[in-house]
């Protein structure tokens, strides 16, 4: 009986130990899986505050600077009329051509570290000189987010607000969101006489009643500049289903598009380069046809 009494207290001795190496396992095993998405230096192996910070520092950037993720993300519309203002602005004069340009995402960045709002400024500049006036969307969506609460995935709605706002002071012959894309290098660059171009991809939302206008629209100005530059373009890719956007608040108006514009290793330059070929194309189309 005693022997019995024994083998049973080594087997709950054996137990606990094998529920213990279990623990220390399941341990490592997780601090090994973060230690693959995150950088890790060895005198910081067992540190789980620096983990932690590199993790969340990881898994923003990857958020913020990845439109794929992002423009797949449709966040339900909330009423307009409860948002909180953040930046108004004041009305402008009306002129002849017009373009609104708007960044959803203004802190994605192209690898030198420049924005893409930077790129909407520098798009301004080249259309002034093919004689259209353009305003760049100067409201701030990260502050839009922080005063209303709400998280990265409701950019659209932000953006949706300044839209509806700026529409009501003014009209535009052109509103563009302009982005910036998360792809390869070699899907976003394209070499032309000697020199390189970020590429460019129209993207139409399918998922509304008059997506057909904005949909005709990205392919008459995808078509004028595969025909002077037959590479520089990804082509209109017209989004819709499940887990889907779908809209893009391009059922606002019919003369809306989004533009990635490179990706995210493009050097500035090469974007720079893409809008100084792309701002007289759009000149073009919008003096020899009005939208």
């Amino acid at each position: 009986m005693a022997k019995h009494f024994k083998s049973k207290r080594k087997l709950r001795k054996l137990w606990i130990l094998e529920y213990v190496l279990l623990l220390v396992f399941t341990y490592f095993l997780i601090k090994l899986c973060i230690y693959s998405l995150v950088d890790i230096p060895p005198n910081a192996y067992f540190s789980m505050e620096f983990i932690g910070k590199e993790f969340y520092s990881k898994i923003k950037k990857s958020t913020i600077n990845n439109p794929l993720f992002l423009l797949d993300y449709q966040a339900p519309l909330k009423d307009i009329s409860t948002i909180l203002p953040v930046i108004s602005h004041p009305k402008e004069n009306d002129k002849n051509l017009k373009i609104y340009i708007y960044n959803t995402h203004q802190t994605e960045e192209y690898a030198t570290k420049e924005s893409v709002h930077k790129a909407a400024y520098d798009f301004k500049e080249a259309l002034a000189k093919e004689k259209i006036d353009t305003y760049v969307e100067t409201g701030n969506i990260n502050e839009f987010l922080v005063a209303n609460n709400y998280d990265y995935r409701y950019s659209y709605v932000a953006s949706r607000y300044y839209i509806l706002e700026e529409l009501e002071k003014n009209t535009y012959d052109l509103i563009i969101d302009l982005h910036r894309d998360a792809v390869s290098k070699e899907a976003s660059t394209v070499t032309i006489s000697g020199k390189k171009y970020a590429k460019i991809l129209f993207v139409i939302g399918k998922e509304h009643k008059n997506y057909k206008q904005n949909y005709e629209l990205a392919n008459s100005l995808n078509s004028l500049v595969k025909k002077k530059y037959p590479t520089l373009t990804r082509g209109v890719l017209l989004q819709s289903g499940k887990n889907v956007n779908g809209i893009y608040n391009q059922n606002i108006a019919p003369n809306m598009i989004l533009i990635e514009l490179g990706g995210n290793y493009n050097t500035y330059e090469e974007v720079k380069n893409t809008i100084e070929v792309l701002a007289p194309l759009l000149g073009e189309y919008l003096h020899g046809q009005k939208v």
